[in-house]
Formats: C-alpha cells, structure tokens, sequence
C-alpha cells in the first residue's frame, strides 16, 4: 500500500520539477513497500539505490536552474539538497553494512521532507522561474 499519493496540492508550476517530484513519490513509495513487504535487503538496497540516485540527478536540475537564473536562496536551497544526501548517503552506508534495520520510520521520514521541501523550497524556486 502506497506510502502517500502525488496531489495537486504539490504542483509548484514548472514542469519538470513537478514531473521529478511525481517520480520521487512513486520511488519512496517504493521503497516503503518493500521494506513493508519484508522483501529481502538486496530488493530494498536497490530500491533505496534508485531513489538515492534519482534525488541527486532532481537537486543537479534544480541546481543547474538556480545558478542560470542566479537564484537568491540558492545557496540555502542547496544546503537543504545537501544535507538529505548527506542523511540519506549514510543510512545507506549503514543498511549496506549490516549495521542498521530500515523502517517504515524512514519511508515516513523521507516523506515528510519531501512534502515539507515541496510545499515550501520548492514552490519558492518554481515562483522564481516563472
């Protein structure tokens, strides 16, 4: 059972970061189903793999478009990027290792930044494009 569903309250009104926000919704709920299922850890450190891997290309593009537009909160927008992979990178590094159990704790972890980062950071840059 998905984790939560996209909204229209997430459209920020620039296409490609509502299009890579649909996707990310759809690879946390991913992940939180299959850590929901009790799928092997090989399924659930691919599926966190591929989220991990998606969340840097989405922040690239989204970088990339504050820097052509010399965006003014750049550097605080790229600070919120930065520390998620940083939690992220090392909850990784741990589940590989051996040394931690991944939650539905987590999948709601993500979920909640991502709806926070959406609805506030985002919806200020996509402002910003236009």
């Amino acid at each position: 059972m998905a984790l939560f569903s996209w909204s229209d309250d997430f459209n920020v009104g620039s296409k490609f970061i509502d299009d890579d926000h649909k996707k990310l919704v759809k690879l946390v709920n991913d992940f939180h189903d299959a850590m929901e299922q009790g799928r092997g850890n090989d399924v659930v450190g691919k599926v966190l793999h591929n989220l991990v891997i998606y969340t840097k290309e989405h922040f690239q593009r989204e970088e990339s478009e504050m820097q052509r537009i010399n965006y003014p909160r750049y550097l605080a927008h790229k600070l919120e990027h930065d520390q998620l992979i940083s939690e992220v990178a090392q909850l990784q590094k741990s589940f590989a290792d051996g040394r931690a159990m991944l939650t539905v704790k987590i999948s709601k972890f993500l979920r909640d930044w991502l709806v926070s980062h959406i609805q506030q950071t985002d919806r200020l840059l996509a402002t910003a494009l236009h």
